[in-house]
């Protein structure tokens, strides 16, 4: 019995000795990487955010942020709100912002409503110049509950 208990305790010694290597790890990476207003500026093919409910929200449940290189020139972005039921009006309003001169400024943007429904989703396939970073920022609207949502940026 004794030998279990000190064998469970080394295990747990080591897991606390291994998780904090990763730790330190994970932070020393995106110590490494820019950031801008809350996006790292990444070379990655995809960045995608979920967000759950507000604090004191009823109706909204969560929201997703989404972009993906699509090809040369090309990217797929897109978001999505769902509630937290069956709401009156359910909306998600993307934004692709791209990054000049050090901040980020509306691209493009569109919204997307739904009514009596607990979900909406909404993406587009864009052609967008080369040689600039590029993120999606989303607005979740659920009745008068609302949250935001932002990727990485992705160099296109």
């Amino acid at each position: 019995m004794k030998k279990n208990k000190i064998l469970s305790l080394i295990m747990a010694m080591v897991m606390v000795c291994i998780l904090a290597i990763n730790v330190q790890g994970v932070a020393s990476a995106a110590d490494d990487q820019e950031c801008v207003d809350g996006s790292y500026l990444t070379h990655d093919e995809s960045s995608e955010v979920t967000v759950g409910a507000m604090s004191r929200g009823i109706y909204l449940k969560s929201g997703s942020s989404t972009i993906t290189k699509a090809g040369p020139g090309m990217i797929a972005a897109g978001g999505n709100t769902v509630g937290q039921r069956t709401v009156s009006k359910i909306t998600v309003v993307v934004r692709v912002e791209r990054l000049v001169n050090g901040k980020w400024g509306e691209y493009t943007s569109w919204t997307t409503t739904n009514y009596n429904s607990i979900y909406v989703s909404s993406s587009k396939t864009l052609s967008v110049p080369t040689g600039y970073y590029y993120r999606v920022y989303c607005t979740h609207y659920a009745n008068s509950d609302v949250s935001g949502s932002f990727t990485n940026g992705i160099y296109i």
